[in-house]
């Protein structure tokens, strides 16, 4: 039987790599903080990160390191049966949807400079035409459809977010380990086909949580070309789209056939 002693796989792999990096991030939101109330809420969002990534790598030791709820709870300071109860459903969870997950569709867009001036769901909140092109392309694509935001990270549409001023890239985006955690959260984290309709910046972080993520708007030379793309994937089923060097083989093969 494996140990926590016996197997350091676990200690090598990303998703432990992912886990504390969500937690470092929002720790040193919390050691940036300027005043009580700023410390109060960092505190709050550290520690449900904290029962996050212990959940993350309970799950994973369990379904990956082969360890027993007796392992958990020795790790944890616990026993065998209150692992169990902690852990049992999250683990019953990620089986199933490592099994049923590899069949769904991800199409991920990334936010805009246009937004609304008041608190707003995500789907609603961006009113730029690049936005807007993008949301087009991917309701002809098809699938889950999930918004980039380079301050909240992943979001459902009907997520309700504040405005804000910030672009990928830039002092205080997102980072990758909190968009791996998100991932996890909304269950789309082993979807086996991902579609990222974004420049390199908002797509490079796409990849870095789905390395499998096709990215059509690769190979583009600025925004007119990226509008031009995103038109052509936005065409009606009864319209062919051309083929072109700028759409990966394997991404028009596999419209195709889908």
């Amino acid at each position: 039987m494996t140990r926590p002693g016996d197997n350091r796989s676990c200690h090598r792999a990303p998703q432990l790599h992912a886990a504390t990096g969500h937690v470092a991030d929002h720790a040193a939101t919390l050691a940036a903080a300027r005043t009580p109330s700023e410390a109060l809420a960092a505190l709050a969002a550290l520690d449900a990160a904290c029962r996050e990534a212990r959940e993350w790598l309970a799950v994973d030791l369990v379904l990956i390191d082969g360890w027993s709820y007796a392992d958990v709870g020795r790790a944890l300071g616990t026993t065998r049966q209150a692992a169990c109860k902690a852990y049992a459903d999250a683990v019953n969870t990620r089986m199933r949807r490592s099994v049923v997950g590899r069949d769904d569709a991800v199409v991920v867009v990334p936010c805009g400079s246009a937004k609304l001036d008041r608190p707003a769901p995500a789907g609603l909140m961006y009113t730029g035409s690049y936005h807007r092109a993008c949301r087009r392309a991917a309701d002809r694509l098809g699938g889950r459809l999930v918004i980039l935001s380079a301050r909240y990270g992943l979001l459902d549409p009907d997520t309700v977010i504040e405005p804000y001023d910030l672009r990928m890239g830039q002092p205080g985006t997102v980072g990758v380990p909190t968009l791996r955690a998100q991932a996890r959260r909304l269950g789309i984290d082993v979807a086996g086909s991902v579609t990222v309709l974004a420049g390199r910046e908002y797509a490079d972080a796409v990849s870095a949580v789905w390395p499998h993520a096709v990215r059509p708007l690769d190979g583009t030379r600025g925004m007119p070309e990226q509008m031009a793309v995103l038109a052509e994937l936005a065409r009606t089923p009864t319209t062919p789209v051309v083929t072109s060097p700028r759409f990966p083989a394997s991404f028009m093969e596999g419209r195709a056939a889908a």
